[in-house]
């Protein structure tokens, strides 16, 4: 691993373990709009934006699509923000990120206002310069349109950052951008098939710093 200037998240799975809320979000959407639910299914759900997975199931329904997605959002607030907790790997990732004054930014089809929620209430989040969330971009991922934004908004350039998260998409933004990519693949799941480093462990990552 190299270097690098600015290090860009994914939020859900990369940064925090939401896989519990997201589960059961997940099921009430679906059984609500009767779309079929495979538990084994699961890791593929978590890591495909809302909207594909609606398309997938509903193609000829797009005028539901907002209901569904307020389901799903609604259900996943009353179950799961005040649960949710930070990797221990993400944790020490964080702090020694931080602690060498490098830029941290966070890239996700997650609401900006869940995102900031969540870190404030675990304290991190000074340690991010920058917080994208899907509300503030016309395209969210795979678009390299939210990464270049935190680009801009921490002051760096593609070629001096990296992207990661546990997807596909992350994977494609960020190399639609110009940023290096890493996938986080803790479970060994193999959902991304695109040519990237690939770790178990984000403080895989810190491998420049723990050589000083």
């Amino acid at each position: 691993m190299k270097e690098y200037s600015a290090y860009i998240f994914d939020f859900d799975n990369t940064l925090v373990d939401s896989s519990h809320g997201l589960e059961v979000a997940l099921r009430a959407g679906f059984r609500e709009f009767g779309i079929p639910y495979d538990p084994k299914k699961l890791p593929v759900y978590m890591r495909t934006p809302l909207r594909d997975t609606w398309e997938k199931y509903k193609p000829n329904c797009p005028c539901k699509f907002r209901d569904f997605f307020e389901l799903v959002i609604v259900t996943y607030d009353r179950c799961y923000l005040d649960e949710v907790q930070l990797f221990p790997d993400a944790k020490e990732c964080i702090e020694v990120l931080s602690s060498k004054g490098k830029d941290l930014g966070v890239v996700s089809n997650s609401l900006s206002v869940h995102i900031n929620s969540i870190l404030d209430r675990l304290n991190v989040r000074d340690s991010f310069g920058s917080i994208v969330g899907a509300d503030r971009c016309m395209n969210g991922k795979p678009s390299p349109e939210p990464v270049r934004l935190c680009l801009q908004e921490l002051g760096q350039d593609a070629e001096d950052a990296v992207m990661i998260g546990d997807a596909k998409n992350d994977i494609l933004s960020g190399k639609a951008a110009g940023t290096d990519t890493v996938l986080i693949d803790r479970d060994d799941l193999k959902v991304c098939d695109e040519e990237t480093v690939r770790v178990k462990d984000l403080r895989d990552i810190l491998t420049p710093y723990r050589r000083c």
